[in-house]
């Protein structure tokens, strides 16, 4: 019986598939929904494919037919992961090891910041504006704080020290 409820389940889930072209459009339909909410890169559909329990052989042929059609894409989704990131306040470091993190190639990484009309110090100023308005900086504490926030956030040494300046004690 204990085999019969996990058949079940798996009908429920919609994983059992009369044929290899129903399981291969199955992978496909979910795919394409995902793909609909927002870009991908390929490492993280596979993964989100495999979550939803279908097989690695299955899914591959699938991302293959993606790609080919272009409707998966690293270098487009790394363009729109920048823009996204970059509107959102987040910096270029913090935004570099996320696309890693996805599985895009350091190439298309590259040619994404290349392609990226993001003025960098602009949005670390934005950032630290909209975190701490006006407020000025009372102890080193208070800088480091801040600067730890920035860095954080995905900002380098330089760019905070733009931001920020460099800690002036009170004498």
């Amino acid at each position: 019986c204990a085999g019969e409820r996990a058949g079940e389940g798996a009908k429920r889930r919609g994983l059992m598939a009369s044929s290899d072209a129903d399981l291969l459009a199955q992978v496909r339909d979910a795919a394409m929904r995902l793909l609909a909410r927002r870009e991908h890169s390929r490492e993280e559909l596979r993964l989100k494919l495999v979550q939803r329990g279908f097989e690695i052989s299955s899914i591959d042929p699938v991302l293959v037919e993606l790609i080919e059609q272009d409707y998966l894409s690293d270098a487009r989704y790394a363009q729109a992961l920048v823009s996204h990131r970059s509107q959102g306040g987040y910096g270029p470091l913090y935004i570099r090891r996320e696309l890693k993190e996805r599985g895009v190639t350091a190439d298309l990484i590259e040619s994404a910041f290349a392609q990226a009309d993001v003025s960098w110090d602009d949005v670390a100023k934005g950032r630290y504006q909209s975190r701490f308005s006006n407020q000025p900086v009372d102890s080193f504490k208070d800088w480091a704080r801040r600067a730890a926030y920035m860095q954080r956030r995905g900002f380098g040494k330089s760019a905070i020290r733009r931001v920020l300046g460099d800690w002036q004690g009170r004498g």
